[in-house]
């Protein structure tokens, strides 16, 4: 008999020392859903000691983030009557129904941390000396979901650029095809019949064959700035900048464009220190493709007022013309790749649907925002801000 009871109590020393070492997180519920027992990794996952957690409910036992920031009991809060884990444990205990790897993902509260976990549990009945109990087995798949996630969301990206790149290729070959077609068919006359055209006539052609591959150039350098963008390749070379002289220099270069037109672009530029710390070929990247827009939008014989305000925190830079402008129901599409709108330019000036992406894409790489206003026959201002 002594043999036996000493047989038993090491075998029961054994049960524990098997219950303590298995990976997976065990508890022991009663029929209340209250806490009998726990193993070693249930106090590692949850970070609770074995006597913080015996006899405490189970929601409350393992930091559920309904129970916490309700401050409310299992069984009590707002999410128990769809918490999957305890309608579960209550039909194991009631119904002698074990569960089988259901998964739960949900906060919970790590000592005063809260932290996100996804589990697969497994319940089972357990009845001894009389007693009804329900063992719910853990597996912590915390880390393998992150991983799945970030697989998924980096899946979704290159699914997106992919997308991307067959929309830029298309439209770029729909929109090279016309002037590289130009650019071939004028050098074949040219090149055959040459001696039949006057001065004028070839003039006439070399202008075609240059506008043609001046738009080309354009299309192919916007496609690469705007890939390399997506791409995170958007890289700044910060100086201090006087961003008011900026303006003047490039005002200056395009006032010989809008004379073509006999458009007049007024300087209202007033602020001595704009200083601000700045990619400066980026910025007039910036610029230039609003003032040429502008240029490009507006009848001759009007103005285009460009001006800059001093305000708190940043510069406010304003490019307002009085163009043919824009519905206000299109001015969303203005900023995005190949955006287009019913505004027609004023001259048959070509435009890639590419610049106002990139600038808008700049202006945020510097912290700053770009917006536009604008009606219908009155004209658009395009505004821009710098932090300082």
């Amino acid at each position: 008999m002594a043999l036996q009871l000493e047989n038993l109590k090491e075998s029961n020393e054994f049960l524990n020392i098997l219950f303590d070492n298995i990976t997976s997180a065990l508890f022991i519920v009663d029929q209340s859903a209250k806490i009998e027992n726990v193993n070693d990794s249930f106090s590692i996952l949850f970070q609770k000691r074995e006597e913080q957690v015996l006899g405490e409910l189970c929601g409350n036992a393992l930091g559920c983030v309904f129970a916490v920031e309700e401050g409310k009991d299992c069984g009590t809060t707002s999410n128990c009557s769809y918490c999957k884990l305890r309608k579960d444990i209550l039909k194991t205990m009631s119904e002698k129904v074990p569960t089988y790897r259901k998964k739960l993902s949900r906060d919970f509260y790590t000592s005063q941390t809260k932290e996100s976990k996804h589990f697969l549990y497994s319940t089972k009945f357990i009845q001894f000396h009389g007693q009804k109990y329900t063992l719910i087995i853990i597996d912590d798949h915390t880390e393998l979901e992150n991983h799945r996630r970030q697989l998924e969301e980096q899946n979704e990206t290159l699914k997106s650029l992919n997308e991307q790149k067959s929309k830029f290729l298309g439209i770029a070959a729909h929109d090279l095809r016309n002037p590289i077609g130009a650019i071939s068919s004028f050098s074949e006359i040219l090149l055959d019949s040459g001696n039949e055209f006057s001065v004028n006539e070839k003039e006439e052609f070399l202008t075609l064959i240059k506008d043609s591959s001046q738009f080309s150039l354009q299309l192919l350098n916007e496609l690469l700035d705007i890939s390399n963008i997506e791409r995170g390749k958007l890289r700044l070379k910060k100086n201090q900048e006087n961003i008011g002289q900026i303006i003047m220099d490039i005002v200056k270069i395009n006032k010989v464009f809008a004379r073509k037109k006999n458009i007049k672009i007024i300087n209202k530029l007033k602020v001595e220190n704009s200083t601000v710390n700045i990619d400066k070929s980026k910025i007039e990247q910036v610029l230039h493709n609003l003032l040429s827009n502008a240029i490009k939008y507006s009848t001759p014989h009007t103005t285009i007022n460009v001006d800059i305000k001093d305000q708190t925190t940043n510069f406010e830079i304003s490019i307002k013309d009085q163009g043919v402008g824009i519905p206000e129901s299109e001015l969303s599409k203005l900023f995005t790749e190949f955006g287009t709108t019913s505004a027609k330019t004023t001259a048959n000036e070509t435009s890639t649907g590419l610049g106002l992406a990139i600038a808008k894409k700049i202006i945020t790489g510097h912290g700053g925002e770009i917006m536009v206003k604008s009606k219908v026959n009155e004209g658009s201002e395009f505004l821009f801000t710098l932090p300082k």
